[in-house]
């Protein structure tokens, strides 16, 4: 069975991407703080990953949780960055600022419907891994297609085109000979 609050969908994406879940009872520098979750990476815990409802948390509250979390960081010398996804309801304006002066803020706000688990990935896709789709064999050699094209290309670039296949050297010397022939062209013509 899946949590499909808010807090609980951030949670299953995050897990999903190799965060580990920490205890909800956050221990900095000493000091106690409860969110509704917590997560770092699993191969990497350079950052740090705080979840909060803000449905069932104060903003003030917050504030001065996150100013805590991040003063026990910079006393600790943690070289850790600190990010709070805001999950449930959006916060106003003044405490989104405030919040962003010691923390990167992803607000989600209210998600729900068939799409939910899509739309917290989106908003989550900072901290999520990206995923590059694969090139299968129908990918077209960009020098065939330029060639394809080439009937459509003026005579000086045509020649850059057909030399392009042997490599980078010929292309510079073709573009050197163009440049040559453009530059004389002009004082043949005034003899």
């Amino acid at each position: 069975m899946t949590d499909s609050t808010p807090v609980g969908r951030v949670a299953s994406a995050l897990v999903g991407a190799c965060y580990v879940r920490l205890p909800d009872v956050l221990v900095v520098g000493g000091m106690k703080l409860e969110f509704s979750a917590a997560f770092v990476h699993q191969k990497s815990t350079t950052e740090l990953v705080l979840v909060a409802d803000t449905a069932a948390e104060d903003d003030a509250l917050l504030i001065r949780k996150m100013n805590g979390v991040a003063r026990a960081l910079d006393v600790s010398r943690s070289r850790r960055s600190l990010t709070l996804v805001l999950a449930g309801p959006r916060p106003k304006p003044a405490t989104l600022e405030s919040l962003g002066r010691v923390c990167r803020v992803l607000p989600l706000g209210s998600v729900t419907g068939a799409d939910a688990d899509v739309v917290v990935r989106n908003w989550l896709a900072v901290l999520l891994p990206l995923n590059v789709p694969q090139a299968d064999g129908s990918v077209i050699n960009p020098l065939t297609r330029i060639g394809t094209l080439a009937e459509s290309l003026d005579e000086p670039l045509r020649r850059l085109v057909d030399v392009a296949a042997q490599g980078e050297s010929a292309v510079k010397q073709g573009l050197h000979r163009l440049i040559d022939d453009a530059s004389s062209a002009p004082e043949e013509q005034d003899l």
